[in-house]
């Protein structure tokens, strides 16, 4: 993602389905980031995975950019985050994080992956200010609708991260067999990566 592809999804009036907002805030705000770890848990169950971009204050109902103070910034390290996520989340999910500058204010990008073989759940009840944010077992989602992160609720939810499963179940039992030499595989000509898939996903929005 380029400094300009940040900048057009900070100018959005909307989240996208693979794009979360979090306002501004201290990483050892409890509240806070039990929210990002939930939106984090979404995004590791969506297909490709999804971002989620903290700095992004909500509370009048539309996203304005605002960015973090440094001493927030500087509460947001790869490892704190890491622990957190980690003790949240089974299998433990994936994801990287970036620091990202628009009109001169940083904010902090969590760039979550899609989970390598079983979907992710809770591993553990969080509490938040307005109830609980997080509860064990839980197997988190990005709605069909409005885009947002919620406990699955529907048939169509479920199947579509069993599919999801039961296609990465598929893909490396083939690998495994490639390996072994029990069937040759001819990769599907200009099948598109992850990353180029979000990239489209960008440029239908211009």
């Amino acid at each position: 993602m380029t400094d300009e592809d940040f900048a057009r999804l900070l100018e959005r009036v909307h989240e996208l389905p693979g794009i979360e907002f979090k306002p501004p805030g201290m990483r050892t705000d409890r509240d806070l980031m039990g929210w990002v770890t939930r939106a984090a848990l979404g995004m590791a169950n969506h297909r490709d995975g999804g971002i989620v971009i903290i700095g992004v204050d909500e509370s009048s109902g539309t996203p304005k950019p605002v960015g973090l103070k440094e001493e927030e910034l500087a509460t947001w390290a790869f490892d704190d985050i890491a622990s957190t996520l980690a003790a949240c989340s089974d299998p433990t999910l994936s994801f990287e994080r970036e620091i990202r500058r628009y009109k001169d204010m940083p904010y902090v990008v969590l760039r979550v992956h899609e989970f390598s073989e079983l979907p992710i759940l809770a591993k553990k009840d969080v509490p938040g200010q307005r109830g609980q944010v997080i509860r064990k077992g839980g197997c988190y989602v990005r709605s069909f609708g409005k885009p947002e992160t919620s406990e699955i609720a529907s048939q169509e939810q479920m199947r579509e991260v069993l599919d999801l499963a039961i296609q990465k179940g598929v893909r490396k039992f083939v690998e495994r067999a490639v390996g072994a030499g029990l069937i040759v595989y001819r990769p599907l000509v200009g099948q598109p990566t992850a990353e180029a898939a979000f990239l489209k996903q960008l440029g239908d929005l211009r």
